[in-house]
Parts: structure tokens; C-alpha cells; sequence
């Protein structure tokens, strides 16, 4: 089998397409075929050494990338019921068979049925994206029973998670207000939220609003930026604490990191809105799999101007 791989951390100048042996599935595991995988900036970030984390698998280099992945199931291990050779699945990869290539191996309690309304392209953007988000709206951007007019902010929400998370919050009964710019906002003005606001020309505090929750995801702002829009009792929330937010989040009590980690229950969680057609997809483009190295690189050079999830997909 093919796969892309790397055997150090760098840029795009790393990977390769090796030729590899094809997993077999042990107990509890299933081999899947890809039929698509959508790219994260996580998968990126776990390739250049950004983030801890990607030393946390324990796999030696040469390492796989591509956690977010759908496919058939080809074959199934011992112990194995719940999905059968011939099933479209999904999941979050994480086993040195990876997403970017033929097979991933995977634990079979990690993947769920795809619906047969869904594309495998749709079906890939769902495992980190899809599944964090439904997180962050579960814990962050809920309203409780006796709260009416709860106002919360998604800042960021043209992104992969963002897309996914303006719309759990107002599934979750928030009045929801999407910032982001260009194309992303454009786009966000179809999803039936309170407001839109594009960041390059409007801010939240000439908004005339006063957030009960700011979250946000896109590591562009601080408290700071956006207290004055702060309800009395509301609370800035970001997903990528930094060096910068430190001070802040120690000392100001209306600012606090957020942590929301894709789950399978998220992914439960996303698969029951999109089957009852709740939840809209963010496939923004795709690409032949074997134009990955292409791809991600135009990608993380900033050239490719997509609103939604870049797929990867394989025939």
C-alpha cells in the first residue's frame, strides 16, 4: 500500500509517498480503504513538532499523517460486530496508519456507519472537526433551562471547527453571533445565525451586543480585545491558550481557557444532526490523494482560498 509519511519534523519539504506493508487487522481492529481525508491543522501542527501531542502516539519516524479519514471497511478482526466488510465508515485515526494513504487500521469502536445520504468527502470533515465542535457547544455555548437571550460570539467560525460549532450552538438554543472574514462570513450568512460580522471592517463591541459566553477559536484575539463586549457575567473562553494569554487568564476572572477534545461521542453527536439533516457539511474543495504533497503544501502556505474542510480523496 501507499502511503504519505515523513521521517523528521519540517515543512512540506519532509513528506514522501512510500510503498508499505498493508496492516492486518488484530483483535478488535478493522482495516479500512480510504476513500477520503480531510485535512486539520492539527495534522499539520503533529508533523512540524508545534504541538506536544504528536509525540504522544509513540510511533518511531518514518511517521503517517491524516487523522480525519472515511472508507469501506475491507477487513475485520477477531471479536469484531459492530461493522462488517462493505460498511462506509468514519473516524479519527490515531495508529501509525493514518489517513493520507490506501488503508488505516483502526480500532473498530473508533469509527462510526456512515448515513447513505453523506458523502465520503462529508463523512471526513466530521471526526475532529464536526466532533470538537459539538463539544465546545455542549460545554461552552449551551444556555441553561433559565436562561433566555444568551448571547455567544464564535470567533473564527469560518474554520473547519467553526462551521460545526455555530451551528450546535444555535441547535443548542444560543443566539449566536459568527465573526470571521472575507469568503468564510459570506458564506456563514446562509446559516440562519442572529449576526455575521466580518472581522476586517466590524468588532464586537460596536455590535451593540453584550456576550454572556466569547469563545474564541482562532487564536487571533485576547481578552482584551474583546472585553468591552462582555456581558456583566460573561466570559471570554480561547481554545488555543498561549504564552500571551497567560497573565489574563491567571488574574481576570472573566476570561478562561476552553478544552474540548474530539470524542466519539461528538462524533455520535454529529452523525445524529447531519442524519436528521440539522447539521450542513463544510467540504470546501478536494483534491486527488495523490496531489497531497501539493496540496498541503499550497495549503499551508496560505494559497488556497476555500471556505470549509480541504479533502483529500481517493477513487
Amino acid at each position: 500500500m501507499k502511503r504519505l509519511q515523513y521521517r523528521r519534523r519540517g515543512g512540506p519539504e519532509v513528506l514522501e509517498w512510500a510503498e508499505v506493508d498493508g496492516p492486518k487487522p488484530g483483535p478488535n481492529e478493522i482495516v479500512v480503504d480510504v476513500k477520503a481525508a480531510s485535512i486539520n491543522p492539527t495534522d499539520i501542527k503533529m508533523r512540524t513538532g508545534e504541538l506536544g501531542v504528536a509525540n504522544m502516539f509513540g510511533e518511531p519516524f518514518p511517521k503517517g499523517m491524516g487523522l480525519d479519514f472515511a472508507g469501506i471497511v475491507r477487513e475485520i478482526g477477531q471479536g469484531v460486530s459492530a461493522v462488517a466488510p462493505g460498511d462506509a465508515v468514519t473516524g479519527l485515526s490515531a495508529s501509525r496508519y493514518r489517513g493520507f494513504a490506501d488503508l488505516v487500521l483502526i480500532k473498530a469502536d473508533k469509527v462510526r456507519r456512515i448515513p447513505d445520504s453523506v458523502t465520503f468527502a462529508e463523512a471526513s470533515t466530521l471526526p475532529m472537526g464536526a466532533a470538537t465542535a459539538a463539544k465546545v457547544a455542549s460545554k461552552y455555548l449551551t444556555p441553561r433551562p433559565d436562561q433566555a437571550d444568551y448571547h455567544v460570539a464564535v470567533l473564527g467560525a469560518g474554520g473547519g471547527i467553526g462551521l460545526y460549532t455555530v451551528q450546535f450552538a444555535r441547535e443548542a438554543g444560543a443566539l449566536v453571533t459568527a465573526v470571521a472574514g472575507g469568503l468564510a462570513a459570506d458564506a456563514l450568512r446562509s446559516f440562519d445565525l442572529d449576526r455575521v460580522l466580518d472581522y476586517r471592517t466590524e468588532t464586537l463591541a460596536a455590535s451593540g451586543t453584550r456576550f454572556d459566553t466569547i469563545i474564541d477559536l482562532s487564536d487571533r484575539y485576547t481578552y482584551q480585545d474583546v472585553e468591552a463586549a462582555l456581558s456583566r457575567n460573561g466570559c471570554f473562553r480561547t481554545m488555543t491558550p498561549t504564552m500571551r494569554h497567560l497573565r489574563t487568564l491567571a488574574t481576570e476572572r472573566r476570561a478562561k481557557a476552553a478544552f474540548a477534545l474530539a470524542d466519539i461521542s461528538g462524533l455520535d453527536k454529529a452523525i445524529a444532526a447531519i442524519s436528521k439533516k440539522r447539521l450542513i457539511t463544510n467540504v470546501g474543495a478536494t483534491f486527488p490523494m495523490e496531489n497531497a504533497i501539493d496540496v498541503l503544501r499550497d495549503f499551508e502556505e496560505g494559497r488556497l482560498k476555500v471556505v470549509g474542510k480541504v479533502v483529500l480523496t481517493r477513487p
